[in-house]
């Protein structure tokens, strides 16, 4: 992650804790961060030295005209610095900062099948507890765990999967056989 995004994003989150739009930022820079994503294609042509900046600064106007004026601002002095392939790298900086802010923990859960509603609100209830945190949960589906869990925080992975048990039965027996 580049140090530009992280001063960036730290500037565009003091700006949005100054006028109290923290949660609409979070919201848009997340849904620009999609549709960029998608059309990466979108990128290359803000960064296009063929187009003036005027032209380019233009398409973002049309693409976001229903955003707020500072996220389009942002987006305009990243097309200016003609850096917005780091757009993406400043939402994951932003989102750090925001959920710091608002102490929430991203979760990934991966299972080798589906959760239901049921256990997912379950396991937000017991991370929540664990972590003291609101938790915001991810899942997503590994069918070559076998079974069981593994999750993942920004700092942490805890893996109580099958198929980690059974490879660390594997190598348990492997090296008994070589002594």
């Amino acid at each position: 992650m580049s140090s530009f995004a992280h001063v960036y994003a730290a500037s565009l989150f003091s700006l949005a804790e100054d006028e109290n739009l923290c949660d609409v930022f979070m919201e848009q820079l997340s849904g620009i961060d999609a549709i960029i994503r998608e059309n990466r294609e979108y990128t290359v042509l803000l960064n296009s030295p063929t187009l003036s900046l005027e032209q380019r600064t233009s398409l973002i106007d049309e693409a976001f005209s229903c955003v707020h004026e500072y996220v389009i601002n942002f987006l305009k002095l990243l097309c200016e610095k003609k850096c917005t392939h780091i757009f993406s790298d400043c939402v994951k900086e932003y989102k750090k900062l925001y959920c710091k802010k608002n102490n929430i923990e991203n979760v990934t859960a991966i299972t080798a099948v589906d959760l239901s509603d049921e256990l997912k609100a379950k396991l937000i209830s017991k991370l929540e507890k664990e972590y003291g945190k609101k938790i915001q949960l991810e899942t997503k589906v590994d069918k070559s765990i076998l079974g069981g869990i593994i999750l993942r925080t920004q700092n942490s992975q805890t893996d109580a999967s099958v198929r980690t048990r059974l490879d660390a039965i594997k190598a348990q027996l492997s090296s008994e056989q070589i002594d």
